[in-house]
């Protein structure tokens, strides 16, 4: 079995992942912890499992930006839950270049934590950064119960750019904000309704799908991790929240040629920003189940645009899973829509704190 949990992680990242044989052998791998305010989500998740169960073989911290390293502050912190984890992966400053330190603020706090605890940190690098070099071959590597695990981002070019403007771009993005990442994400998300929608205009996917593309320039987001993961002849790839070009470039590296990476699920990038998914990355990918992690609060995301390129250009009849169902994404449960231009949308009932996907 192969189970994607897409957690409730308000405007960021929490993915649960389980695979084994059988129930009574699950493997387990945590991508991202969200914001501060996951946490509460998350652990009653980790609750559900019996105490010998809360072993994951591995936790992967994409990058550095608040909605995806601040729930795991907090878990690292619950020693009550008797958490453990095989391996680490996370860029920390010290895996960017050896300049003299900047001290960013939340990042810094996650290496201190890593450096104290008995566990292993980018072990499967030697300890050194969790990166690619696409003038190599892209070996993957290899989970206890056979997930196959291979990077496409980020390269050391893209950790390179992060390190001389840490503080800078920590800050821009939201880590040393005034309001806590908590309060942040109480933003209002209700479902706007369909009824309002009324006599308005819905989308025009084809127009909105053939805007131009403006690529996201920010050194966090292409520092970001993204690895494809293979169990059970199953691929999908995770893109947390990196550029486009750089997982463009990746693919063409990894599979030369004209070849397209055919994939059971991508989790798109950036929570469906218009600049981290372009036309050139789904035209080279072929795949029919999207991932979105988002409830819009503070960035507004998925975009529009995003969402019409992969109608448009993300396969036949594509399925789109939403974590949340909110204002800025229930257009999209729309019969009208989802009829004329043939795709489905899924989101988690009321109930629900996250949305599962079986592959």
């Amino acid at each position: 079995m192969f189970k994607v949990e897409l957690i409730q992680a308000g405007h960021g990242d929490s993915i649960w992942i389980e695979y084994g044989r059988d129930p009574d052998s699950l493997h387990r791998i945590l991508i991202d912890g969200g914001t501060a305010g996951t946490f509460k989500r998350l652990k009653k998740r980790i609750e559900q499992l019996p105490s010998d169960k809360r072993h994951f073989d591995l936790l992967v911290i994409t990058h550095i930006d608040a909605d995806h390293i601040a729930g795991v502050l907090k878990l690292l912190e619950e020693d009550s839950l008797g958490v453990t984890f095989g391996d680490i992966w996370y860029n920390g400053y010290q895996h960017l270049s050896s300049l003299e330190s900047l001290g960013v603020k939340q990042a810094e706090i996650l290496s201190d934590y890593l450096d104290k605890l008995d566990i292993h940190w980018n072990q499967a690098f030697g300890g050194k950064s969790a990166c690619i070099d696409r003038e190599k071959e892209f070996l993957p590597i290899v989970l206890p119960g056979g997930m196959k695990l291979t990077l496409l981002s980020p390269s050391l070019k893209e950790l390179a750019k992060l390190k001389p403007k840490w503080e800078r771009e920590a800050e821009k993005a939201g880590l040393f904000l005034n309001k806590k990442p908590e309060e942040r994400e109480e933003l209002d998300t209700s479902p706007s309704g369909l009824e309002s929608l009324g006599g308005a205009k819905l989308p025009d996917i084809e127009s909105l799908a053939k805007s131009i593309f403006e690529p996201d320039d920010s050194l966090p987001n292409g520092s970001s991790i993204a690895l494809i993961t293979e169990y059970d002849d199953k691929k999908m790839l995770f893109a947390g929240d990196a550029h486009a070009a750089v997982l463009l470039d990746s693919i063409k590296a990894y599979l030369p040629g004209c070849q397209p990476l055919y994939l059971d699920l991508f989790k798109v990038p950036h929570h469906g920003s218009e600049a981290n998914i372009s036309k050139a990355l789904l035209e080279r990918i072929r795949c029919n189940s999207y991932l979105i992690s988002s409830n819009g609060a503070y960035f507004k995301h998925p975009d529009e645009i995003a969402i019409a390129r992969i109608i448009k250009y993300g396969g036949n009849k594509p399925d789109i899973y939403f974590n949340y169902l909110s204002k800025h994404n229930d257009i999209w449960n729309n019969p009208i829509l989802q009829k004329r231009y043939q795709y489905q949308a899924h989101y988690p009932s009321s109930e629900e704190t996250s949305i599962v996907v079986s592959v």
